[in-house]
């Protein structure tokens, strides 16, 4: 599988026989995401997953390790690719149960009603955050 190829190195994702592996890394979280999301409840303790950070929107989702490990805190991620190229990714993460969908972020505003998320990640999505305070806009008015 191409994603396999492109990715593999990165420890995205692996392929052993017939099925594949999500390690949980990537370049992203280099020693998991299961660490990573321990991290960041240090930095914020009041975060607490599953408690008061329940519904999440991860853009720039990769394979979506970062909703699948949250799926395990008890809250629930909207995974978004920001780009069409990112389809094999989208479906790798809805095949894992995350929710995912492929949408241009950096040119659309997305339909999303005013405080639907508790928490916004993005790590490494390539989105210009300061073009005219558009995406800043939109994050704030969807975050609870």
């Amino acid at each position: 599988m191409r994603l396999v190829e492109d990715k593999g190195g990165q420890n995205w994702i692996s392929r052993k026989n017939d099925k594949f592996i999500f390690p949980g890394g990537g370049t992203q979280f280099i020693h998991g995401a299961d660490q990573y999301l321990d991290q960041i409840s240090n930095m914020v303790p009041g975060i607490a997953f599953g408690q008061n950070t329940r519904v999440a929107l991860d853009v720039g989702c990769g394979v979506a390790s970062f909703g699948a490990y949250l799926l395990s805190r008890n809250a629930t991620t909207l995974s978004i690719a920001p780009k069409d190229v990112h389809e094999n990714q989208i479906q790798f993460a809805l095949e894992r149960g995350v929710p995912a969908m492929v949408a241009v972020f950096a040119t659309h505003r997305l339909l999303y009603p005013s405080q639907a998320f508790d928490l916004i990640h993005c790590s490494r999505c390539n989105i210009n955050w300061a073009r005219d305070g558009i995406p800043l806009q939109f994050n704030l008015s969807v975050l609870r």
